[in-house]
């Protein structure tokens, strides 16, 4: 701790001190001189004064104590954020610091041969030009630039400057702060957060955005409009919506989804089966896009869920009546030529000429047998065309 500041501690000591061991008589001094004021203020006005002079004694003593400039010299070399000195009028560098170097890629005697002019974008120069004009020197000046680095590199700066003195000469401390990811980031929120407030809004589906890191799932309608849940019903945790996956499709969904996440999939998507709010389940098409911070680990995700019930019932429709047409198509290839090739063989052999009684009984026997077996056979086709044509087909 520097001199000024133990000085500086010491008289604030001492000068508690004495408040405490006098301001008891103080107090009841003047409570006897001026009995119409209230015990409660006068003790306040105490404090007050105490408060005032104490301070006063602490800045005049600060005021007068040297400065130790090589300290200030160590911070300003030292500080980890870019900052430099440049001459108000010739706008030239005066002095840098090493983070600026390093920031920048000049060296400090390239630094020194330069003005803030080197360090701009090229199209902002003019624009700069017009700023310093138009700024007072002594005002305290805050804003973001566009900076060029010596590899053409061009970022995005925020500038914090106010007037000094440096050599006898009227001059500008700045600190620049490299704001480019910040505000990279920035855009981009903006640009996916508009996109998902258009979209949350004019689509029939759900559409959601997954905070992974805080476990929060912001929802449109989807949940109300889709499956029956009540806005009180809904909760914002990701487990709300994991808990009414069916029990069979829960499993192949989480396990499909962490194989995306390790894999570094910016698009995932799954088929399953979600419960309603009346306990009936409805298919889902969910399909999210993944988005990753710099480590590479998923941080965010925003979906769209549809529900593709009509379109699984109907595929699954198609498929029975696919099954059906094959039972008709099996039926005609198969089951009706036995019939068929009996009654032929029968009529083939009947006896007209000679009219064999006995063997022409028999034979129509046989027909009435194969002629019966014929006719349930049509029936069974006729069953599986009415079954097709009314949509009432077997499970």
């Amino acid at each position: 701790m520097s001199y000024a500041a133990l000085k500086a501690a010491g008289l604030y000591l001492l000068l508690g001190i004495i408040w405490l061991c006098g301001y008891r008589g103080i107090w009841l001094f003047l409570s006897a001189q001026l009995p119409q004021v209230s015990p409660a203020l006068l003790e306040y006005l105490l404090h007050a004064a105490f408060i005032t002079v104490s301070a006063v004694f602490v800045y005049v003593l600060a005021k007068s104590s040297p400065v130790n400039r090589s300290e200030y010299r160590q911070l300003f070399y030292e500080h980890p954020v870019p900052m430099w000195i440049y001459d108000w009028e010739t706008l030239r560098f005066l002095a840098v610091n090493e983070a600026a170097v390093r920031q920048y890629g000049y060296s400090e005697e390239e630094f020194m041969r330069m003005s803030i002019l080197n360090i701009r974008e090229p199209s902002t120069i003019q624009q700069l030009l017009d700023d310093v004009k138009n700024t007072r020197q002594e005002m305290v000046y805050r804003g973001i630039w566009q900076h060029q680095k010596k590899n053409r590199e061009v970022f995005s700066a925020e500038i914090w400057s106010h007037s000094t003195k440096y050599g006898g000469r009227d001059a500008r401390l700045v600190m620049a702060v490299d704001v480019e990811a910040e505000i990279r980031s920035t855009i981009i929120a903006k640009d996916i957060g508009t996109r998902y407030d258009l979209l949350a809004k004019v689509t029939q589906d759900s559409i959601y955005y997954w905070d992974m890191i805080s476990g929060r799932v912001t929802r449109n309608h989807g949940p109300s409009s889709l499956f029956g849940y009540k806005e009180t019903d809904i909760q914002e945790e990701s487990s709300w919506w994991i808990e009414r996956i069916h029990p069979d499709d829960a499993g192949d969904m989480l396990t499909s989804f962490r194989e995306a996440t390790t894999a570094r999939q910016l698009n995932w998507e799954a088929e399953y089966r979600f419960r309603c709010a009346n306990g009936s389940y409805k298919y889902v098409h969910d399909r999210g896009h993944i988005i990753y911070n710099e480590k590479q680990d998923a941080v965010r995700v925003i979906g769209v869920i549809q529900d593709i019930t009509e379109r699984k019932e109907s595929i699954q429709q198609l498929q029975q009546q696919n099954e059906t047409l094959k039972e008709i198509a099996r039926i005609n290839s198969h089951d009706i030529r036995k019939p068929v090739a009996s009654i032929l063989g029968i009529m083939s052999v009947i006896d007209l000429e000679n009219n064999d009684a006995a063997l022409n009984t028999q034979l129509f026997g046989m027909l009435q047998e194969s002629t019966s077996e014929l006719d349930v056979m049509l029936h069974k086709i006729r069953d599986k065309l009415k079954q097709l044509r009314n949509g009432n087909l077997p499970e």
